[in-house]
């Protein structure tokens, strides 16, 4: 039994030396017998002290072949082999090397690099070979594709590179991949959170000389929902879900409203079709504490509500679960806002005649995040009814002046939604665009978060206090 995991997801706002002296997650796994543990992006969100901690109370086996120290030792294993009844199995555990820029405004990598996933399985599946296994299984805390289009982030690279693996799982992205051959490779890639998990089989015939040969590889991924919790995993992690439920159940303020309509509208939820109460407030508290003339947001999923009554922490996190989403602000032209407002707009079709539902766009749509960003700041409507790069109309800012393409702005957004823009094939690859505040750089890392700007203004700004009415500031036109 494998895992890849985010082992450091539980802490919340817990201390630091208290999380990871007292962590439930290697209580969990160890219980749960896990035979080998490779490392996600998310454990390093907390620093090397805290993972080195956690990495001591783990029993299964810890693999990652492209995660180093600076001075270029191993921070842990790259591979570990299998035997059972005569088979060889080799494991190779690899991390995708966008940690790096994930944590690059954090300083908690500064003394550790990664390698080429590529380059690392090469030599390790030589390595392995030598050793007289028979069968190569990768587990990647990677997607299938490139992510934001970067080379060798992706396992489709790593099997296009790389020749003799036998299975991958992946991970990562968040998709629900049962089995997918690229190549002579099975892929499978266990969806997110726990939901479901790949189950491998492969068939190997052992003849009386004890030559081996790889018969089938067949793969499905396995939803939990409908299996019973085991008592004593229920047992362990008891008083820290107690502790979380108190932590995250702590009001924060009171609305005078319903937020969000709870309805659909041509098949969409309005929380994607118009301004709403919560819309408005998350865009002002992005331009209270950025002082940016226009910001973006978007909604992780089309649920979010914030009902009349008291706001808690965990209605915070439940409608804006990016917890390092910051704000950054750039110096952009009208131009390249426009761009970038079209951008976000063809995350829905065009629509065609007789069509009585908005779409969206199918590649979009297939992505990890929701790429449909929301514009404060700035009245606006998205017609869906003109074609790409056409769709936002009757641009204005907030005093109503209309954009014009030479004009400057102040654009707060999330830094990693700025990557993706500036990334090989982004709207704006190649252009030089100046960076003119940073939450995290002025509030602090944990403070300069969303979640915590939220959680400061209605708690302080606003004093508990919001009326959480819409403003109206835009919608999507068309049917």
């Amino acid at each position: 039994m494998v895992m890849q995991s985010k082992i450091t997801k539980w802490k919340c706002s817990l201390k630091p030396k208290k999380y990871y002296k007292d962590n439930p997650v290697p209580k969990v796994l160890n219980a749960m017998n896990y035979d080998i543990f490779i490392l996600g992006n998310h454990e390093f969100n907390f620093g090397m002290t805290a993972l080195d901690e956690i990495l001591k109370d783990m029993k299964a086996k810890q693999l990652t072949a492209n995660f180093y120290h600076k001075d270029g030792k191993r921070y842990i294993e790259p591979t570990t082999i299998i035997e059972k009844d005569g088979v060889k199995l080799g494991i190779i555990g690899l991390t995708t090397p966008m940690s790096a820029k994930f944590e690059e405004d954090t300083g908690h990598l500064k003394n550790m690099k990664f390698s080429s996933p590529s380059e690392e399985a090469k030599a390790q599946i030589k390595a392995l070979k030598e050793k007289g296994v028979d069968a190569i299984v990768v587990l990647a805390h990677m997607g299938i594709e490139n992510e934001n289009n970067i080379p060798d982030t992706g396992v489709a690279d790593l099997v296009n590179n790389v020749e003799g693996i036998d299975v991958i799982i992946a991970g990562h992205m968040h998709k629900n991949v049962s089995s997918e051959t690229i190549k002579d490779t099975m892929v499978t890639e266990p969806h997110r959170y726990g939901t479901v998990v790949s189950e491998v089989d492969l068939t190997f015939d052992v003849d009386k000389d004890g030559k081996v040969k790889l018969l089938s590889k067949m793969a499905k991924t396995v939803p939990v929902k409908d299996y019973e919790a085991d008592p004593e995993i229920v047992e362990i992690y008891k008083p820290y879900h107690e502790e979380l439920r108190r932590l995250n159940n702590v009001t924060i303020g009171q609305s005078a409203t319903d937020m969000v309509p709870q309805e659909r509208k041509h098949g969409v939820s309005v929380s994607f079709l118009q301004d709403t109460g919560l819309s408005s407030l998350i865009t002002d508290v992005e331009r209270h504490y950025s002082n940016a003339d226009v910001v973006s947001f978007a909604f992780d999923h089309e649920k979010a509500r914030m009902d009349k009554g008291d706001i808690k922490k965990k209605d915070i996190i439940f409608n804006y679960r990016y917890a390092g989403g910051d704000v950054t602000v750039y110096e952009v032209t009208g131009k390249q806002l426009k761009e970038y407002m079209n951008w976000s707009a063809n995350y829905f079709d065009t629509i065609q005649p007789g069509d009585t539902e908005y779409r969206y766009n199918a590649e979009r749509k297939k992505s990890k995040y929701v790429t449909f960003d929301i514009f404060g700041g700035v009245s606006y409507n998205i017609d869906l009814r003109k074609p790409s790069g056409e769709k936002i109309v009757d641009l204005k800012l907030a005093d109503g002046t209309p954009v014009t393409d030479d004009m400057k702005i102040k654009l707060g957004m999330n830094s990693y939604r700025f990557g993706q823009m500036t990334k090989k094939g982004g709207i704006w690859e190649g252009q030089q665009i100046p960076t003119l505040w940073e939450s995290k750089v002025a509030m602090g890392q944990e403070k300069g978060t969303i979640q915590n700007m939220m959680i400061d203004y209605i708690s302080n700004v606003k004093k508990g206090k919001v009326e959480g009415v819409s403003q109206n500031r835009w919608k999507i036109v068309g049917l």
